[in-house]
């Protein structure tokens, strides 16, 4: 498929117009007898292979690839290697292996998914592409128009290592939204898979009644109890507890990656610790990833924000750290009420003395919540309370964005997400 629509990193891809999703989409809904065929280890070794390839960034699919991707997702190059190696880490062989067994059990569907992906994460493209090849169920990847290059790239390199996935895989950019060009493409679409806003979301299960599943804005958080008496970060003798500085190295990973876009990227942390303590520690941590990831371009509307947060956060007289403006910022928050983060790495910490009363907190954000890294004493407690509220990952800090291709994101298995 991809080698009728070329839309390889090489050349410019181009949106296609009516007549060319319609053929398509024809040759998408036929039966694929040399998927079905294709024997186990071959298809492990195609994905394995390509995924090894593109983790590589001295491989020549990233050498030719990350020019394009540094222009569309505005991170710096040591950022885009961070967040392509947690977004293609879960799916290699290990995880990839668990769907498959996980697809035995999983009844045939008819039709071909449609996955509509966002631009926010580069490499977001193998989450749904990994389920569906699990499911041996073609799939018709739709890019966005700010970031055209991730998905075509992937589906050629991994049609070159297993030439049955050619005619079953494609990905392609169009004018999202255009009826006259959308209805015959849902209409043959056996799945739809979006990630988007509320509106576009809304706009789309209107449009293809039954068949989405759809994945809105979300955000995620911390939780830090008290962490005990340590020695230093790491030690086996330290009573068990992360020590502060390890905890704030491991929260400064989860705001810093991805420039903080990420539904769970951490926009705020609630603690029983002295607050302006874990403050200072966050924002010396938030420093040191500056230099190790520095920040893309900041776009002016996060800047405003930012400068805006800041000067209510001087005004008010609260303790705060600010580094250079898309580097971080780091405010205590006494105010007990969960704020989403306006970016560029920042976050509002807010001092709770009792962290059962959290839920109760965050249930005006029912529905919104997306994961919980969690640390320190009786925060283990809170899952099934936050569980409640929507939140379907939990994790250490330093390790919530790095979710592998068998999490339940949104609470549902990702094979039952393209089970219509």
């Amino acid at each position: 498929m991809s080698s009728t629509y070329p839309l390889s990193p090489a050349s410019s891809p181009k949106s296609l117009d009516r007549v060319q999703l319609e053929l398509l989409s024809l040759a998408l809904a036929q039966p694929h007898p040399e998927l079905e065929r294709l024997a186990q280890d071959r298809l492990i070794a195609a994905w394995s292979d390509t995924v090894e390839a593109f983790l590589d960034p001295k491989s020549p699919e990233r050498r030719s690839l990350d020019p394009h991707l540094l222009g569309s997702c505005r991170l710096s190059p040591e950022g885009l290697g961070a967040g392509l190696a947690a977004v293609l880490g879960g799916v290699r062989e290990p995880a990839f292996r668990s769907l498959l067994a996980a697809a035995v059990s999983r009844g045939p569907s008819s039709g071909f998914v449609l996955a509509i992906l966002a631009g926010n994460l580069p490499g977001l493209a193998v989450q749904p592409l990994a389920a569906a090849v699990a499911l041996r169920r073609p799939a018709l990847l739709k890019s966005p128009s700010s970031e055209p290059w991730f998905a075509p790239a992937f589906v050629e390199a991994l049609g070159r290592r297993e030439p049955a996935f050619l005619e079953a895989y494609a990905a392609a950019t169009w004018a999202g939204g255009d009826r006259s060009i959308e209805a015959p493409l849902f209409a043959r679409a056996g799945r739809i898979l979006a990630y988007g806003d509320r509106a576009t979301l809304l706009d789309l299960a209107r449009r293809a009644p039954g068949k989405l599943f759809g994945y809105g804005p979300k955000t995620s958080f911390a939780v830090v109890g008290a962490l005990g008496a340590l020695g230093a970060p790491g030690d086996p003798e330290a009573g068990g507890s992360p020590a502060l500085g390890e905890v704030a190295a491991g929260l400064a990973r989860d705001i810093a990656l991805f420039d903080q876009r990420g539904c769970l990227s951490i926009a705020a942390v609630f603690t029983t610790l002295p607050p302006e303590e874990l403050a200072d520690a966050l924002a010396a941590q938030l420093a040191l990833l500056a230099q190790l990831w520095p920040p893309g371009p900041g776009e002016p509307e996060a800047l405003g924000a930012v400068q805006q947060l800041r000067l209510e956060s001087e005004m008010r007289g609260l303790h705060s750290r600010f580094l250079h403006p898309p580097e971080g910022t780091v405010i205590v928050e006494p105010e007990l009420r969960f704020v989403p983060s306006p970016g560029l790495r920042t976050v509002r910490i807010h001092p709770v003395e009792d962290l059962s009363r959290l839920p109760v907190i965050l249930t005006p954000w029912a529905g919104q919540l997306q994961g919980a890294a969690l640390a320190g004493a009786n925060t283990d407690a809170l899952r099934p309370a936050l569980a409640a509220l929507g939140v379907s990952r939990f994790a250490p800090p330093g390790e919530l964005q790095h979710p592998d291709t068998t999490w339940h994101n949104g609470g549902i298995h990702p094979l039952d997400a393209l089970i219509g």
